[in-house]
């Protein structure tokens, strides 16, 4: 295997990382501030709920992004680790299963790291977008008393 899938994958690997641990932190953030909200919901407006609720669909929307970039960022990964090892066995002139395995199982480390961060953004957006409704709800009830 050259040393230029390993650079270029572990590049991969470093952003999918830092989409994991943005991902997790944006996460927190917004359960937080929806779950103040919900403990304590304010007597708001029509305006000043669109003010709430606007940026929040906006950030959520980020975890969509980060899953299909995490996904086609493991993908890319895999296959240029797949062509580096089609490069190597051209390279020496023979095909041996040693190289291209070696070369699959290391490519398939981007793949699998593009998966572990883009199952959990899903599960993020989807448990977020469930306390926003559950919010609604909550303002929308409190409106009509």
């Amino acid at each position: 295997m050259s040393l230029t899938h390993l650079n270029f994958g572990n590049g991969i690997l470093l952003i999918l990382g830092f989409f994991s641990i943005g991902s997790f932190a944006l996460f927190l953030q917004i359960l937080t501030q929806i779950g103040f909200w919900k403990k304590n919901p304010p007597l708001v407006s029509v305006e000043e709920e669109v003010e709430f609720f606007l940026p929040l669909d906006a950030k959520i929307d980020w975890f969509t992004w980060i899953a299909s970039l995490s996904t086609l960022l493991g993908l890319l990964g895999t296959v240029l680790g797949i062509y580096e090892s089609f490069s190597e066995m051209a390279n020496l002139g023979k095909a041996t299963i040693e190289i291209l395995a070696g070369g699959i199982r290391s490519a398939l480390l981007t793949t699998i790291a593009g998966l572990c961060v883009a199952i959990p953004a899903i599960t993020y957006k989807q448990i977020l977008d469930h306390q926003i409704s559950g919010l609604e709800w909550l303002l929308m009830k409190q409106r009509k008393k």
